[in-house]
């Protein structure tokens, strides 16, 4: 009688094994590496993510940006509940701060925005993928938050720079090209981006005033969400989360529910940001608790970043309702962080 020893799973071809791992989660890496030397190697390999992509092998989590001890700080945030925690990304050694964020695919590109005080002409592009950093060639004009969108795989940059020249107003990136082209006011439609939100300019899921000089200004904690085929703005008024629904008119209100989360300006740590994701369909609310320990002699202090995902429906003329579909602390730093922490 013979015995068969059962197969280790380092034992097959490599291909194989390349195959199992690039359908395991990237969050998972980390614990795939200490399972051995070789799978640390393989973790590691650029033929992990060649599989994944072969295979058409993707999956979604957020990156955010937040303002870490006065520098922007991009995180990525785990789609899993038990892995929702925010996981740092290398930074770039000089990031733009008041930059304008969009993205395509994989890839952001923070574009513009100011350095040492001084605007800049530079655009960023964070890899999502990898955590590798590389750059765009420079715009035309150096601009601080300006309004940006993609458009038929190009990207589409309006305002921001203190030229009042007509031909000086935007300018459009083509990705095939790789070049910059001067776009005129009058050579973009913007009929839809300013009838979404009656008497304001709309790119990339954002709301910008817009004057008679055509100059934008960024409307802050406004975000767009699709809530039953029709466009709302969601916002944070005092610590609350709020709504408005341009076509009723019935001006800003409050959302009901929200079971779980800060609800007024009275809360310890009551509600500082919200953002729109998953296509807009959805939002995360984020806020921060200040935790103190006192000693005879000393006091220690840390932060703790907390985000909540939130859904809605709609129930009965001028009410919307909002459903935590979790919340958790997904961060810890050592001293504190401003209320408007969070950028991206």
């Amino acid at each position: 009688m013979t015995t068969t020893l059962p197969t280790s799973f380092s034992s097959l071809p490599e291909d194989i094994i390349l195959s199992c791992l690039a359908r395991v989660s990237k969050f998972y890496r980390p614990t795939l590496s200490l399972v051995s030397k070789y799978f640390r190697s393989l973790v590691a390999s650029p033929d992990l993510e060649a599989t994944r992509s072969r295979n058409g092998i993707t999956e979604d989590y957020l990156c955010v940006c937040l303002n870490v001890g006065s520098k922007p700080r991009w995180f990525t945030l785990a789609p899993f509940p038990q892995q929702q925690k925010l996981k740092p990304i290398p930074p770039y050694y000089k990031h733009p701060k008041s930059s304008t964020v969009v993205s395509i695919g994989s890839e952001i590109y923070i574009i513009g925005g100011s350095l040492h005080q001084k605007k800049g002409n530079r655009v960023l592009v964070l890899d999502c993928r990898s955590h590798l950093w590389r750059r765009l060639p420079n715009m035309r004009l150096a601009r601080e938050t300006p309004a940006a969108d993609v458009i038929d795989g190009k990207i589409y940059v309006n305002g921001g720079s203190t030229s009042y020249k007509i031909e000086n107003w935007g300018e459009v990136y083509d990705l095939k090209t790789q070049t910059w082209e001067p776009l005129l006011f009058t050579t973009l439609d913007l009929t839809t981006h300013k009838s979404v939100v009656p008497g304001k300019l709309v790119m990339g899921g954002k709301v910008y005033s817009m004057n008679d000089d055509l100059k934008i200004s960024l409307e802050k904690n406004v975000c767009l969400v699709e809530i039953e085929n029709m466009m709302c703005q969601i916002s944070i008024s005092k610590g609350m989360l709020v709504w408005y629904n341009p076509e009723e008119n019935l001006g800003w209100s409050r959302v009901e529910g929200l079971e779980g989360v800060p609800r007024d300006p009275y809360f310890p740590g009551y509600l500082t940001s919200v953002a729109s994701y998953d296509r807009g369909r959805r939002v995360t609310v984020w806020w921060k608790l200040i935790v103190s320990r006192c000693w005879p002699d000393w006091m220690e202090s840390k932060t703790e970043i907390w985000c909540a995902e939130i859904s809605f429906e709609r129930r009965d003329l001028g009410k919307l309702w909002g459903f935590v579909e979790w919340s958790k602390n997904v961060f810890i730093f050592d001293g504190g962080v401003s209320s408007d922490f969070f950028l991206h």
